[in-house]
């Protein structure tokens, strides 16, 4: 056989067993779920959708800020100690797919696939100078049907406008391998809150880094067993008046006189009118 024939039989063969090895590494274009990542914040809704009354609404035409703060807050206090139900949903028609949310991760060299049906709802406390609500769940998370052992997640709940509701932890400790512990983050944007019935829909992230990586992102309900009613008037506090600014001096401490007509009307006392909010059309 001439040499060079036998040269370009090498040289294909070569370029053939290259070719197959990229192809089994690229997944033949498919992206590898296994791969570390870092955590994708949900990208903000357009708008809040409230339903109560039995009529649903969106946010900005319905509620003020500080209406929909409280109502998260009702609806979260009401349901404090109890077990909150986690399912993957459909963004459009809101129907759970599955009674739980998954995604994937590597727990060291081993693919494992983490999935979460409930949460404990451990505690709800409201940080009024912060203008936030701190809330605690304990999830019953799984991967591989073995149970990791886990801190609990403290999240931040904000109400930056009537369209605008994250929810948002500090990150938390769970241990997939026996060498060292992971860390968790989750992010949740909420774009749906039912005040009649109990549930919250949210675009939520999954990140998690260290010996076990992965993660993943999607659409889930929170399905609450108390609605967030009846509301607590308590928690809704009115922003201190204004003091009443002081009439201009001369300097030996005579009051300048106003400008304008003087009249004797007595001034509406605070209280004296009840101010109802519009009704839901």
């Amino acid at each position: 056989m001439p040499k060079y024939l036998l040269f370009s039989l090498k040289t294909l063969a070569l370029a053939t067993v290259t070719l197959l090895f990229s192809a089994c590494n690229m997944n033949w274009g498919l992206p590898d779920p296994f791969a570390q990542r870092t955590i994708i914040t949900p990208k903000a809704t357009s708008s809040v959708i409230v339903c109560r009354s039995q009529q649903c609404a969106p946010a900005r035409t319905s509620m003020t800020r500080e209406f929909l703060y409280n109502s998260l807050l009702n609806l979260f206090d009401n349901n404090l100690d109890s077990t909150i139900l986690i399912c993957d949903a459909d963004r459009s028609s809101r129907m759970c797919f599955e009674n739980y949310i998954q995604f994937n991760i590597k727990a060291g060299v081993t693919p494992a696939t983490v999935v979460i049906d409930s949460a404990k709802l451990l505690s709800v406390k409201l940080k009024k100078d912060e203008q936030i609500i701190d809330v605690v769940f304990d999830y019953n998370m799984h991967y591989n049907a073995v149970r990791p052992s886990c801190l609990t997640s403290t999240n931040a709940l904000f109400v930056k406008s009537a369209d605008y509701v994250l929810l948002e932890d500090t990150g938390y400790i769970c241990k997939f391998t026996t060498t060292a512990d992971s860390m968790i983050s989750t992010v949740f944007s909420i774009d749906y809150v039912d005040l009649d019935y109990g549930v919250i829909g949210a675009n939520y992230s999954f990140g998690v880094a260290g010996p076990a990586y992965g993660g993943g992102t999607g659409y889930m309900l929170m399905r609450f067993q108390k609605n967030a009613f009846p509301s607590d008037p308590k928690k809704f506090v009115l922003p201190k008046q204004q003091e009443q600014p002081q009439l201009p001096k001369t300097a030996d401490g005579r009051t300048v006189q106003e400008y304008g007509v003087k009249t004797d009307r007595p001034k509406i006392a605070p209280g004296q009118y009840k101010v109802t909010p519009i009704p839901l059309k």
